[in-house]
């Protein structure tokens, strides 16, 4: 197989089998790539088994999400972003209804759906709404991360990228309706717990930076605050670990190094992960690629961090 065609559209990068192509074979493939992204487009708007009439205060919600993100991204020079994500696209469910949709996430609270390109949070009279909200932020980030789809010759999914995590679902559970049931996958993601905590991190960053604003426009009370159960993954120590290893022997501030690792989700280019061999050493960046995908290999890791100091 020869090089890949690339395609880079609305955010995202799709590459296709075959860069060398004659003018006809051409034309159709970037008719079905079109095609696909059209589709896209138009996916994850149906309602969802559960799914809750979006309050005011939601609406807006999404509508200052959108906005955030952005606004982040643009301080960060990313030229590419996608779209808004749309209002339609963020389904709000109740529990059971999550549930009977994604038998897999049983225990999350929320999810991102790179195929329909939606969000999915729980939601119900005694879910706090704080602890809603960042789900929903959280989630949103995902969808505003790097996507890349690698198609194979009729257009199909054969895998996709989403910001650092560089495997996804099989073809086969990737592209299809939200109402079929979820198929259990063996396939290792790299950068899975990783890229949760960089999306963990940013939002808790937005969180701070508009907590105010956010006060108002969801018409959240301070005990409600108060009473959020809300916990950050524990992936985002590791994380913070490895930016203050980085900022101290470079010398250089922390937020620098910070900045690069958020640029990596939503550009995609990784380049700057490098820094994390040059200042841990050999094998470290296996370690972070693996957390996440099973208490193995967190357990490794974390017996890594422990040692690190005392042996260096």
């Amino acid at each position: 197989m020869g090089e890949r065609n690339f395609y880079k559209i609305d955010g995202r990068t799709i590459s296709t089998p075959s860069k060398d192509l004659p003018p006809a074979e051409k034309i159709a493939e970037e008719k079905y790539v079109n095609e696909f992204m059209a589709e896209l487009f138009n996916a994850g708007k149906d309602a969802v088994y559960g799914e809750l009439i979006k309050a005011d205060e939601e609406l807006v919600m999404i509508k200052d999400f959108n906005r955030y993100i952005r606004a982040e991204a643009i301080d960060l020079g990313v030229k590419d972003l996608r779209r808004p994500l749309p209002t339609r696209k963020v389904h709000f469910a109740l529990p059971s209804g999550h549930q009977k949709q994604f038998p897999l996430y049983q225990m999350a609270e929320g999810n991102y759906e790179i195929w329909p390109d939606a969000v999915y949070v729980k939601k119900n009279k005694d879910i706090n709404r704080w602890d809603i909200a960042h789900v929903t932020l959280h989630e949103m980030i995902h969808a505003y991360s790097a996507i890349h789809y690698d198609l194979d010759p009729f257009g199909n999914i054969n895998s996709a990228k989403v910001g650092y995590q560089t495997a996804a679902r099989p073809k086969n559970e990737l592209k299809k309706s939200t109402n079929e049931p979820e198929i259990e996958s063996n396939v290792s993601r790299l950068f899975l717990g990783f890229n949760e905590a960089i999306t963990d991190l940013m939002t808790q960053e937005i969180f701070s930076k508009h907590q105010t604003e956010l006060v108002r426009d969801l018409k959240i009370g301070a005990e409600e605050i108060a009473a959020s159960s809300f916990k950050r993954y524990g992936y985002c120590d590791a994380v913070e670990w490895v930016i203050d290893k980085i900022a101290e022997k470079n010398k250089e501030d922390r937020s620098i190094v910070w900045n690069k690792f958020k640029l990596g989700m939503l550009t995609g280019k990784i380049m700057h992960l490098r820094e994390i061999e040059k200042t841990l050493g050999t094998g470290a960046l296996r370690l972070l690629a693996n957390m996440g995908n099973s208490q193995r290999d967190n357990l490794a890791l974390q017996v890594f961090i422990t040692n690190y100091d005392v042996n260096n």
